[in-house]
């Protein structure tokens, strides 16, 4: 392989669960067989494909992995492999029996092993070292679906120049489904270390940012979610069918032959057509029995209508799905006993796989396409369905049939015009089967050529092009926001300043910044650690360290009164030096104080988990442990209206980390700041940390030779940023280090 070079981020390395051929090993002969699944169509158009990483799809034996590996790479295809264990517990285990499930919305089909989480890591592991072994510089690396959600932040941790892109190819289930994920908070870390993340539809998105807040606690915008200085971008890219691909087949001479094979079978009959993988997602029972109970209704059909249900083979390893195809044939027998005669079944069944030019006839001589997931994230037979029958009303005038299609298809959302159903209920079922069979040609014709129009415009070639542009755009977003971010250098410097300068003054924020935001309050007391850290600054030579917080005096004071600390409380009403009493800094108007105590009173006991915390110059409303959804919005419509309530008062409202502060004017911690600054002397280092709007105040009253430092996120008047608090205490242990 070339050795690295920087690139500019427009060669694609491809990343996905299995390869776009699958390696078939027989008497020690290697062939490369076409990989089932449209993956390899749909991104057929992207010309900067560099390189494509996947699973070989089957185990290879160890002395045999260097030579496939050379034939692989002649098509730009580099293989992970993987052991028999290994997919037994990553694909078998985690991914089709817990992950599958769950993101389907069929809990009772999951099962969940701590083996198959293990086997989940160490493949996307495997994955990661792949992936960095080929990459260049500045390249960009789109990961694809549900089996490796785990590998975008393995990635961000050891290469952050790379452009990172995830796409979720099946649906993303509502919070209350994806708590059930046990490894639900580490899943999502991994997917935030994308630095774009593209859905087929927008519930899905809307379901990961709430998955976001309510298991991560992570405050979202409508496109994106903060995670410190990182920006992941959100957005909904709906993926159509491979539109050249089917226009070819289409136009091949294959097409017309089967065309006129299925004609002669079914001659006088209306087709009624189901295509699917075998997959309890897909409803196939409920379609069949959707059928059994149309004829029942209309007994006509039995003569003048079939339906032929496609069902290609899927994981057929696993007993459930041995079962559910054992629960389909039994139920075709049945159908066919019930209302067949000899010769004459209402209900053909093909178990096999089928290609384009045989599927492209189905789909032009069937007069219903019977689509009826229970759940499914696109479902691209839809498409190609409407794509047949607009070449149809294109070569003939007039489309021959209609769409039957499941609310629960993420096809729903643009295939607007089909024959809307839910596949729950069988009444309604047979009721559009009913319809689409009597709809009157000139409807058909209508609603397929609407439909098409959109189908060309969500053609897979356009989908990657879109995905790529705004992966683009995300990754240089985050690149020219990391600027602030500092540098270990920047670190080391600061740490060396500190340690020549002839005397320190360090002010230092505690919720958010030195220590981490917790749920509630009394939960963020200071550990070991930083207790020890804290003294050993506070008794360093020629140095003072003052916390700066918006806490009640008692609880500094219970923390970190016993260190020698300047400790200010309340956001700067209250002071006191290592060892000396409280003093306040000025006589506030209250008068203003029980009207918003009450309001917030309200408020706590419309929102569960809400309280109040009073202090003496103010209040603070928490909502951390509140609903994640409501919570945020009652907070801006309360900061709303507090604004208006106290326009002419001596007050003013902060919106903080799930607080929403009240306190009187005049009492802000820039005002403590400048009031320890006044004898500042020549070639001193100030150096002053913090992460909300409160801090902001201490940072315009510095001097400008300080060191501001913003924790966790960009602020306009600090000079440098540092990502957790964490990663502040690493830096103090610094200044002292030796």
């Amino acid at each position: 392989m070339d050795p690295p070079a920087a690139g500019d981020g427009r060669d694609v390395l491809i990343v996905s669960n299995r390869l776009p051929v699958r390696v078939h090993i027989e008497r020690g002969k290697t062939t490369l067989l076409p990989a089932a699944g449209g993956l390899a169509s749909a991104l057929r158009a992207v010309e900067s494909i560099r390189e494509w990483i996947g699973w070989s799809g089957g185990p290879v034996p160890e002395a045999q992995r260097d030579r496939i590996r050379r034939e692989l790479a002649e098509h730009r295809l580099a293989p992970v492999f993987l052991t028999a264990e290994e997919e037994r517990h990553y694909y078998a285990g985690m991914c089709n029996s817990t992950l599958w499930p769950l993101l389907h919305y069929f809990p009772s089909e999951a099962d969940t092993t701590e083996r198959s989480w293990v086997a989940y890591h160490r493949v996307n592991r495997l994955f990661a070292d792949l992936v960095l072994e080929h990459a260049h510089p500045n390249d960009t690396v789109w990961v694809h679906d549900f089996h490796l959600m785990l590998l975008p932040e393995m990635l961000r941790i050891e290469r952050p120049d790379l452009r990172i892109g995830f796409f979720l190819h099946v649906p993303f289930p509502s919070s209350e489904v994806w708590r059930l994920v046990p490894q639900r908070e580490q899943l999502l870390r991994g997917l935030l270390g994308a630095d774009y993340i593209g859905f087929h539809t927008p519930d899905y998105l809307r379901h990961f940012r709430d998955s976001c807040l309510r298991v991560l606690g992570l405050d979202a915008s409508p496109d994106s979610i903060q995670q410190g200085p990182h920006r992941v971008a959100l957005g909904v890219n709906a993926l159509g069918p491979d539109v050249a691909t089917f226009r070819a087949a289409l136009a091949g001479d294959d097409v017309g032959r089967h065309l006129n094979q299925y004609a002669t079978n079914w001659l006088g009959r209306r087709l009624l057509l189901g295509v699917e993988r075998l997959d309890y997602t897909k409803g196939i029972v409920h379609k069949l029995r959707a059928f059994e109970r149309l004829l029942e209704q209309e007994p006509e059909r039995i003569e003048d209508t079939v339906m032929l249900q496609v069902l290609v083979p899927s994981r057929e390893e696993n007993e459930s799905y041995r079962r559910l195809l054992r629960e389909i044939e039994r139920e075709v027998g049945r159908i066919n006993g019930r209302f067949g005669v000899p010769g004459r079944m209402p209900l053909e069944f093909m178990h096999r796989g089928i290609d384009n030019a045989e599927l492209a006839a189905l789909y032009r001589l069937a007069d219903v396409c019977f689509v009826a997931p229970l759940r499914d994230g696109m479902n691209l037979v839809a498409h190609e369905y409407v794509l047949c029958q607009g070449h149809e009303v294109e070569q003939n005038g007039a489309a021959r049939g209609i769409l039957v299609l499941s609310e629960f298809a993420g096809a729903a959302l643009s295939l607007t015009r089909s024959v809307l159903v839910n596949p729950w209920d069988q009444r309604a079922l047979a009721e559009a089967l009913s319809t689409a069979l009597a709809m009157p040609p000139s409807e058909r014709t209508e609603r397929i050529a609407e439909m098409y129009e959109r189908v060309l415009e969500m053609d897979s070639a356009r989908w990657s092009r879109r995905f790529l542009e705004r992966l683009r755009r995300a990754a240089e977003h985050n690149r020219d926001s990391a600027v602030d971010l500092l540098a270990d250098a920047d670190l080391a410097e600061l740490a060396a300043r500190f340690r020549a300068a002839p005397r320190r003054r360090l002010f230092l924020d505690y919720d958010g910044t030195l220590r981490e935001i917790q749920q509630r309050p009394e939960q963020a007391q200071p550990t070991p650690e930083l207790l020890e850290l804290l003294a050993a600054l506070g008794s360093a030579p020629n140095t003072e360290v003052h916390v700066v917080s918006g806490r009640r005096r008692g609880t500094l004071d219970s923390w970190l009164g016993h260190l020698p600390l300047h400790l200010c409380a309340e956001h700067g009403y209250a002071s006191r030096s290592p060892g000396g009493r409280w003093h306040e800094s000025i006589v506030a108007d209250l008068s203003w104080l029980p009207a918003v105590e009450e309001l917030l009173e309200r408020a706590s006991e419309d929102l569960p988990g809400s309280f109040i915390e009073r202090k003496p110059c103010g209040l603070a409303w928490h909502y951390r442990v509140a609903d994640p959804g409501y919570g945020p919005w009652r907070a801006r419509e309360l900061h709303h209206h507090l604004g208006e309530m106290l326009a002419n008062q001596p007050a003013e409202t902060l919106a903080g980390h799930a607080v929403l502060e009240v306190r009187a004017k005049g009492i802000d911690k820039g005002g403590y700041v400048a009031a320890r600054l006044a004898d500042l002397g020549p070639d001193e280092f100030v150096f002053c940390a913090g992460d909300d709007r409160t801090d902001e105040d201490m940072f315009r009253r510095l001097p400008p030779t300080a060191v501001a430092l913003s924790i966790g996120s960009a602020s306009p008047s600090a000079t440098g940023m540092i990502g957790t608090p964490a990663g502040l205490r690493e830096l103090l242990r610094s200044f002292i280090a030796g």
